[in-house]
């Protein structure tokens, strides 16, 4: 490595680290204040046309389809807490929109087990994260808590002196309620008529809908894991997570 890289260039490689980790810190760290709507103008490209958001049953392609995913998580937040502010007068009744915002879900994606390659010309990286999270959702059942275990894998561009995202990858193995086996099929909750306008709610369409990734059951077959990032010189030597 010391024959390869000068001193200087060594130091800037572990800063580039640093940033990519700190960049994916505060990207979970605003879905759990439920704060979405900052994330695709703080740490997405502004300079990159093939942005790339993708889940376990298909992807979001280009800025305006990758956006409009964000705008939706504002949209949904929103109208939740309107329905509990409803729901509960006595606790919520005086709260404004400002207030109101935010209240109900609560998305903890931890991100461990990093492996983060900076390419060798220092234009890209590529970074793996496990994900071992829960979340309380607000469903057309009410709140709902959900055990999630699974994956971000994310291809980096830098832009002058900052990491952003250019492909995103958060795929699942477990996505299931709290209280039952995620190895297993399980009823959903009935429906509440409180909370019904969250059943007519959608996301955009995926720009491709496709299983990326099947959640885990005893029949699935073997399924690797995204694949590790390996070092690599520039971006067109190595493989793209916008699959």
């Amino acid at each position: 490595m010391s024959e390869k890289y000068t001193t200087e260039q060594l130091v800037q490689r572990f800063e580039d680290q640093r940033a990519i980790k700190n960049l994916m810190g505060k990207y979970a760290n605003l879905v759990i204040l439920n704060r979405e709507g900052e994330i695709f103008e703080k740490f997405w490209s502004k300079n990159e046309s093939d942005l790339y958001l993708g889940f376990n049953d298909g992807s979001y392609k280009g800025k305006d389809a990758v956006k409009s995913y964000y705008d939706a998580e504002v949209e949904r937040t929103a109208l939740v807490g309107k329905l509990l502010q409803k729901r509960f007068p006595e606790q919520l009744g005086n709260l404004t929109d400002d207030e109101l915002y935010g209240i109900g879900p609560f998305k903890v994606r931890p991100l461990a087990c990093p492996v983060i390659e900076v390419a060798g010309d220092g234009k890209s990286a590529k970074g793996l994260w496990h994900c071992q999270g829960a979340y309380n959702n607000v469903e057309s059942a009410g709140p709902v808590a959900y055990w999630t275990w699974g994956y971000f894998a994310v291809d980096f561009i830098k832009e002058g002196d900052d990491w952003k995202i250019w492909h995103l990858l958060y795929v699942n193995d477990v996505d299931s309620y709290c209280g039952v086996s995620w190895g297993k099929p399980y009823e959903k909750y009935p429906d509440l008529p409180e909370f019904a306008p969250l059943k007519d709610f959608k996301y955009p369409a995926y720009s491709k809908e496709k299983c990326i990734r099947e959640i885990y059951s005893p029949k699935r077959k073997l399924t690797p894991a995204p694949q590790i990032p390996m070092p690599y010189e520039s971006f067109k030597d190595t493989f793209t997570y916008a699959i």
